[in-house]
C-alpha cells in the first residue's frame, strides 16, 4: 500500500510536470518572459508582500498556544512557519512533513501537546478562512457577469454545502463529539487496528480536548485569529492585483480575487504536488481566459508566484536544522 502510494505521487508529480511544459507552450514562452520581464524591481516587493502573509499566519499561530507560562509570540514562529511552507511546497508529501516540523519546532518553547494542539487550531481556523474566501469568489462571478445556468446550481449547491459543514461542526464542539473514541470504536467493530491511534490515545484525547476547549472557551479570540487567517487572502489578492497590472496593463479587484481564490484552492487541492507544478499555471490560464485575459497572463501569474515561493523556500530549507530538529538531537551531534 506504501510503495502504491508513494508511485502515485511521483506519477503525479511527472503529469503535473508534462502539464506545465505543454501550459508555458501554448501561452507561448518569449511573450510570458517578456512580461515577467516588466515586473523588473517591483519582484522585490512580491517577495515582501509573500512574507507579510507569513508573518500574519506566525501571528495567528501564536494566539492559538494554550499554555501555562512564556507563550512564543509571532515573530518567534515565523522561522518554523517558514520552514513548514518550505517542506510543504518542495515535497510530494509535503503537507505532512511540514506540519510534523511545526509540531518538533515549537516544542522548544512549550510542551509537545500543546504545540500539537495549536497547530491543529490554527489550521482548523485557516481552512474555515480559507473555504469562506474561495466560496465568495463563487458568490461574486453570478453576480458580476452572466455565469451559466449550471454555474449557479454549483456555486448554490457549495455554499450550502459549506453551511452544512459549518453547522455540523459547531454541533460537535459544543457537544463535544468524542471523535477519537468514535473512531476507534468503529475501527475495532470493523476488525481493524489503527496502531498509531492505539499507541497515542490518551494523548490524542488530551489534543482533542485542548481544541474544544480553545473554540468554547475563547470566542474572541477565535475571532480575532479567523480575521488574520482571513485577511491573509488579501495579500495574495494584493499580488495578484499589481502583476496583472504590470503584466497585462489592466486589472480589476474581481479578476485579482478571482485568482487568488483559484490559487488557494489549487493548493488545498493538489497539496501534493510540489509548488503546484502545471497545475497553478492551467489554473490561472483557464481563470483568466474566463475574465477576458490571455492564457499568457494566467500563466505568467503562476509563474511569478512560484519564483517567489523559491525564494521563501529556498529560505525555509536553508532553517530546517535549526527549527524541524527536535532540541535532544542537536545536543546529541553538538557533543560528539
Amino acid at each position: 500500500m506504501k510503495l502504491q502510494r508513494h508511485r502515485l505521487r511521483w506519477l503525479a508529480v511527472v503529469a503535473s510536470s508534462a502539464l506545465f511544459v505543454y501550459v508555458v507552450a501554448r501561452a507561448h514562452p518569449e511573450v510570458i518572459f517578456n512580461k515577467i520581464r516588466l515586473l523588473g524591481w517591483i519582484f522585490a516587493f512580491l517577495i515582501l508582500l509573500s512574507g507579510i502573509r507569513s508573518l500574519l499566519r506566525a501571528i495567528a499561530w501564536s494566539y492559538c498556544v494554550r499554555a501555562q507560562g512564556a507563550h512564543p509570540d509571532g515573530f518567534d514562529l515565523f522561522g518554523p512557519r517558514l520552514v513548514a511552507d518550505a517542506l510543504t511546497d518542495s515535497m510530494p508529501a509535503g503537507p505532512l512533513f511540514g506540519e510534523t516540523s511545526r509540531v518538533v519546532s515549537i516544542s522548544r518553547f512549550i510542551p509537545a501537546q500543546a504545540g500539537a494542539s495549536s497547530v491543529l487550531i490554527e489550521n482548523l481556523i485557516f481552512s474555515l478562512a480559507a473555504a469562506l474566501f474561495m466560496l465568495g469568489g463563487v458568490a461574486l462571478v453570478p453576480l458580476t457577469f452572466n455565469a451559466p445556468q449550471a454555474f449557479r446550481w454549483m456555486g448554490g449547491s457549495l455554499v450550502i454545502g459549506f453551511l452544512s459543514v459549518i453547522f455540523v461542526a459547531c454541533w460537535m464542539v459544543r457537544r463535544r463529539v468524542p471523535v477519537l473514541e468514535l473512531m476507534l470504536y468503529n475501527l475495532r467493530r470493523a476488525g481493524l487496528r489503527w496502531g498509531f491511534l492505539e499507541r497515542h490515545k490518551n494523548q490524542l484525547r488530551a489534543i482533542e480536548r485542548d481544541i474544544y476547549d480553545f473554540f468554547l472557551a475563547h470566542k474572541r479570540l477565535f475571532l480575532l485569529v479567523f480575521a488574520i487567517e482571513f485577511a491573509t487572502n488579501f495579500t495574495g489578492v494584493g499580488e495578484a492585483f499589481l502583476v496583472l497590472k504590470i503584466t497585462a496593463a489592466h486589472s480589476s479587484f474581481l479578476a485579482a480575487y478571482l485568482a487568488e481564490a483559484t490559487c488557494r484552492a489549487v493548493q488545498l487541492t493538489f497539496s501534493f504536488i510540489p509548488f503546484g507544478l502545471g497545475v497553478q499555471e492551467g489554473a490561472g490560464a483557464a481563470t483568466l481566459q474566463v475574465l477576458g485575459y490571455a492564457a499568457s497572463d494566467g500563466v505568467s501569474l503562476a509563474i511569478v508566484r512560484k519564483m517567489r515561493t523559491l525564494f521563501w523556500t529556498a529560505l525555509g530549507l536553508l532553517l530546517v536544522a535549526r527549527y524541524a530538529v527536535p532540541q535532544s538531537t542537536r545536543r546529541e551531534h553538538s557533543a560528539l
